[in-house]
């Protein structure tokens, strides 16, 4: 007898031929075919040709609504108008200077307008160096090398975040005083022994961590929303206490919010009523663009000022603040206005409250977790705070899921993670909501 994955597998294989010649032919030039592997799944991805709105179509012709919007970053949908047409008119002007434009001017001010914590601002081209930068700063700024991250947080792919992102709960150590583990074999052992470990959303034991390390800490770096577990925001009381903790002791505190950002018009921070020292972006601040940007405290970001003799800590990069983003982000960000997050805000509610109620209905042992317009699947009847409680999840019913819905004609991330963008309606969350509940039941919840 096959497995309702198996099944699933089946019909999608049927209805995806030419993703799957296209994928072993990548096969031959790439490593498994793949060049981003938060995009990979088994048997093999599909391949998409165009996107428009809320709709993606793929090489064999399907047509699926997005509830995935490129990892969180297309917050207005695909190809929204103000940002084509910026991007056309930027295209008529030049695609990359080796000079500043006007247009990188206007996105600085717009995210130092915007964002409570933000002084000054710097543009990268990912989220990766957007980390790694803050984390050099705090660094440079405290003279201390050490960090702290939450067990479970991705913060970029570089040595210094790489460390207990998803690690085995058999290397773990105690739940309350994670141990420090290598994400994967390549990275500097010196990076797992500058970095300590804290459960997420446990303001005590994160103390406890915080002042036995003190003397050595430059920074606390923490995700407002924990991505990498579904979507899961952080308790007020705990980004509340790391600022009383870190401000304390004279530990800088990065936020990350390459993900977090879309949730209130000034950001996570904003929603939650507490300024970082630092603070890290990516993903809609470029609207659709390849782009990173950190900011933060005048008197740390003033370690880059290049004026009256050089800057104290060096960054470069061709396509740093390039016009293309640049417009793109000025687009987006203008769009943005404080109504569109009254709509994403009550839209997520909406969906999150309608699978609480199917998932009651079907007795079926999962949840959902999110904030605003971020919602994540979660299958266990555990409630997910972190990554101890993430991590009983059911992998192969997830997966079942993920593909299961592929087949219904809806994409989300692999880790069944979305969110919903500002031309998302009432009917598509209805329509996904019923999509999952026709997975379920060919999975065999009546």
């Amino acid at each position: 007898m096959t497995s309702p994955l198996e099944r699933e597998i089946a019909s999608y294989s049927t209805a995806n031929p030419i993703s799957e010649d296209l994928h072993k032919k990548a096969s031959k030039f790439m490593p498994g075919g793949d060049t981003r592997n938060s995009i990979y799944w088994d048997p093999f991805p599909v391949y998409i040709t165009s996107g428009e709105g809320t709709t993606l179509t793929d090489a064999d012709g399907n047509k699926r609504t997005d509830f995935v919007n490129n990892m969180t970053t297309l917050i207005l949908g695909h190809r929204p108008p103000e940002v084509t047409s910026a991007l056309a008119s930027q295209i008529d002007k030049g695609l990359s200077f080796p000079a500043p434009s006007p247009s990188v001017v206007r996105w600085a001010e717009l995210m130092c307008e915007r964002v409570p914590s933000l002084d000054k601002v710097r543009f990268v081209n990912t989220g990766t160096e957007a980390t790694l930068n803050a984390i050099r700063a705090a660094r440079a700024f405290t003279g201390k090398q050490k960090l702290i991250k939450c067990e479970g947080a991705y913060h970029g792919n570089h040595d210094a975040i790489q460390i207990s992102v998803v690690p085995p709960l058999d290397e773990a150590g105690d739940a309350e005083s994670p141990e420090s583990v290598a994400a994967f074999p390549g990275i500097s052992d010196t990076a797992v022994d500058d970095i300590f470990i804290t459960p997420f959303n446990d303001i005590a034991a994160a103390e406890k961590i915080i002042r036995k390390h003190a003397d050595d800490l430059a920074a606390v770096i923490v995700e407002p929303v924990n991505g990498q577990c579904g979507m899961v925001p952080a308790k007020p009381e705990f980004l509340e206490g790391l600022r009383r903790i870190t401000d304390d002791l004279g530990i800088v505190l990065i936020f990350d919010e390459v993900i977090a950002f879309r949730i209130a018009y000034g950001g996570a921070q904003d929603y939650y009523g507490v300024k970082p020292d630092l603070t890290c972006f990516g993903k809609v601040v470029g609207g659709g663009m390849p782009v990173g940007a950190f900011g933060g405290r005048d008197d740390i970001m003033s370690l880059w000022d290049p004026s009256d003799g050089g800057s104290v800590v060096q960054h470069a990069g061709t396509f740093n603040g390039n016009p293309m983003t640049a417009v793109a982000g000025v687009a987006t960000l203008e769009s943005l206005t404080p109504d569109k997050y009254e709509y994403l805000e009550r839209l997520g509610d909406m969906l999150r409250s309608k699978l609480r109620t199917l998932f009651a209905e079907l007795e079926v042992p999962m949840s959902v977790t999110g904030v605003a317009s971020l919602f994540a699947l979660q299958f266990t009847s555990t409630e997910v705070t972190d990554y101890r409680t993430y991590a009983t999840n059911n992998k192969e019913m997830m997966q079942t899921m993920f593909i299961g819905l592929l087949n219904e004609g809806f994409l989300m991330s692999n880790r069944c993670a979305g969110n919903v963008s500002t031309v998302h309606t009432e009917d598509d969350v209805d329509a996904f909501v019923s999509a999952v509940k026709n997975v379920l039941r060919r999975s065999g919840y009546a």
